[in-house]
């Protein structure tokens, strides 16, 4: 009897001994949504995000970091143009013919609603920047009549470029051999909406108008919630 004893302490302590089984984070991590609040986006699969009451932001958010390109007036664009603004971000290169076209006059649909929102601008990002120079951007607008000042043309460094569209957007929807080729690229035919901090809040699709009047209806989701959360606001209510 004691030597089966012995013998079951053995077993016992060698099983506590072995490794547990780990899960990658992004198999087993859940975050509940909360009413009033847009959701962040982390990792490479976009889970959505939303923070607990006080909670500090992780680092690992999406969210527009340091970057230069050009506009189509010429003029450098950089995360200074992106301050206190809601911006849509687009996608898109002046000689597609496939949903390019498409999405574009979905846009000049959709602008004439956030007219009067001068805090709310659109952004088109060429992902075809060695061929869409500055002058090709403003053939690109003169083709489809955009006049609107707050829908800026962007092109500039293919690698800027790539790296803002596939690291902190997921726009490339081809699967690739490695996150830096840039010879291997297809753009989502999704907008992007960024809060004025840079975070990326929201995705939409543009190739039909559905997805745009849900856009239309969580960016005053977002305004709402950054006027609650204003310092003025915070003062105000005790919050």
């Amino acid at each position: 009897m004691k030597v089966l004893c012995i013998i079951l302490i053995f077993f016992f302590l060698i099983s506590c001994d072995e490794k547990k089984e780990t899960f990658n984070p992004e198999l087993t991590y859940s975050s509940s949504p909360k009413d009033g609040i847009l959701p962040y986006f982390k990792s490479d699969v976009m889970d959505p995000f939303w923070p607990e009451t006080n909670e500090a932001l992780p680092s690992d958010l999406k969210r527009v970091p340091e970057f230069s390109l050009v506009s189509h007036e010429n003029q450098e664009f950089n995360l200074k143009n992106l301050r206190d603004k809601y911006t849509l971000v687009v996608f898109f290169y002046a000689k597609c013919r496939g949903i390019c076209p498409m999405i574009t006059r979905n846009m000049l649909n959709f602008i004439p609603k956030i007219a009067d929102q001068k805090d709310v601008q659109i952004v088109s990002i060429s992902v075809n920047p060695e061929i869409d120079t500055v002058e090709i951007l403003k053939k690109f607008r003169s083709l489809y009549k955009i006049s609107q000042s707050q829908w800026t043309f962007l092109t500039g460094s293919k690698k800027t470029i790539f790296n803002l569209a596939r690291n902190q957007f997921g726009a490339d929807i081809k699967v690739i051999q490695g996150k830096d080729d840039l010879n291997d690229f297809v753009h989502t035919e999704n907008v992007y909406l960024i809060d004025r901090k840079n975070y990326l809040r929201g995705v939409y699709r543009a190739k039909g108008s559905g997805d745009l009047e849900r856009l239309l209806i969580e960016l005053n989701t977002l305004k709402e919630e950054d006027r609650k959360n204003s310092p003025v606001a915070v003062s105000k209510y005790g919050a």
